[in-house]
């Protein structure tokens, strides 16, 4: 026990000594580290506070259509400063899609001092609906003001009632159309097998028997089991016995698709 004392003694007697020896680096060391954490304080306040890097707006850029090189460049106003370093691009990308629900997809870029880019792609219509009048909406049930010419694009009828001539940007809030666009069109779009195919019309006005029109043949699908039934489409079509030419209807609602001819002509 005495031994440990003496021991820890010893130790104490040495730190004494090596404080005394290296007293004046030691204070330098504190005052050195003092001043980095004063000057890191200082600069951050200052990128936090400085005027010249204050962002009032954002500049929003979106390029041609179809690959041209036209840029169309406006502003979208803060409602108050930011601070350049603070800003979150996050929710500034969130900010600009509440105001502007037309555009799909915003990337910020930021650029001392204070410039930061939105650069936008718009929504693009995949189909037309009728309400009313015939408007273009995109995958996800959104109004878009897409000024192409759209004719060729699938047109979904039999939607509810209450759906009248919503404006652009607005998310139409439709089961049917949801089915329409998701469930039928999306899922036939994705699949390798109807690449070369075109949907014309799809009709949603008895859901549990919901039907489109694709490359002039009428396909009944019902409401459910989406997937099984586009397989048993893509056999059908794909049997080398089958004349596409002749076929009228195909119904898919059955456990083998039934398939009905045009009539010959006499």
């Amino acid at each position: 026990m005495a031994r440990k004392r003496r021991t820890n003694s010893e130790a104490s007697k040495q730190f004494d000594g090596f404080m005394r020896r290296n007293k004046a680096a030691i204070a330098a060391i504190v005052i050195f580290a003092l001043a980095v954490i004063a000057a890191a304080l200082w600069l951050n306040n200052f990128l936090c506070s400085a005027s010249c890097f204050e962002v009032k707006k954002v500049e929003i850029v979106k390029a041609g259509r179809e690959g041209s090189l036209y840029i169309q460049k406006e502003y979208f106003n803060l409602e108050y400063p930011v601070n350049f370093f603070a800003a979150d691009p996050v929710m500034l990308s969130r900010k600009i899609k509440e105001a502007h629900p037309e555009f799909q997809i915003v990337v910020l870029t930021k650029f001392l001092p204070n410039r930061i880019i939105a650069n936008i792609k718009d929504r693009e219509a995949v189909a037309r609906i009728k309400v009313g009048k015939i408007l273009p909406v995109d995958f996800d049930a959104v109004i878009v003001s897409d000024t192409r010419d759209l004719d060729s694009l699938p047109l979904i009828t039999g939607l509810e009632s209450q759906l009248t001539n919503p404006k652009a940007g607005t998310r139409v809030k439709s089961k049917r159309l949801n089915t329409a666009l998701v469930d039928i069109l999306g899922r036939i779009y994705s699949r390798k097998e109807f690449r070369k195919s075109v949907v014309e019309t799809i009709d949603m006005s008895y859901p549990d028997k919901a039907f489109f029109v694709m490359d002039g043949i009428t396909i009944v699908i019902g409401n459910s089991d989406f997937d099984n039934k586009l397989d048993a489409l893509a056999v059908t079509l794909g049997n080398p016995k089958v004349d596409k030419s002749k076929v009228d209807s195909i119904d898919l609602r059955f456990t083998d698709a039934a398939v009905t001819f045009k009539p010959e002509n006499k």
